[in-house]
């Protein structure tokens, strides 16, 4: 069991290393306006999307670091609103990478799946702090 929880915290060390490279192609989303204003993970019933609220502020994001459970092919929607002085990028590190830039005071969403089963690492690029990890299964 020690090995498993090392591979795992080894994963997450090279993901975020990672994330400052701009070694492929990453699909950048609008901001688009959104009403959300929490900072819950749910499943939303309508199209079976997990959907996370992100809140962007100037003390980090919200939630920071929570496990979300997918399965693999399912749609997942960030919505995202940015309440710091800061622009932001939120950045997905699957294959391929997605990332959305929100500008400070501004609000968007990015819709995506995961094709693999794993853990994906959710991160904002402006506070270095993972959003949440995508269990992927």
């Amino acid at each position: 069991m020690r090995g498993v929880a090392a591979a795992a915290a080894a994963l997450l060390v090279l993901a975020l290393a990672a994330c400052g490279a701009d070694d492929g192609p990453a699909a950048s989303g609008e901001p688009t306006p959104s009403a959300s204003s929490g900072s819950t993970a749910s499943q939303e019933p309508a199209d079976d999307a997990v959907v996370v609220d992100v809140t962007l502020a100037d003390d980090g994001p919200t939630p920071r670091g929570d496990r979300v459970d997918v399965e693999v092919g399912q749609t997942v929607r960030l919505v995202v609103t940015n309440r710091s002085g800061e622009a932001d990028e939120v950045h997905v590190h699957s294959d391929p990478e997605h990332a959305l830039d929100v500008a400070a005071g501004a609000s968007g969403e990015l819709e995506f799946t995961v094709d693999r089963p794993g853990q994906v690492a959710v991160e904002s690029h402006h506070s270095d702090a993972v959003i949440v990890q995508l269990v992927v299964s």
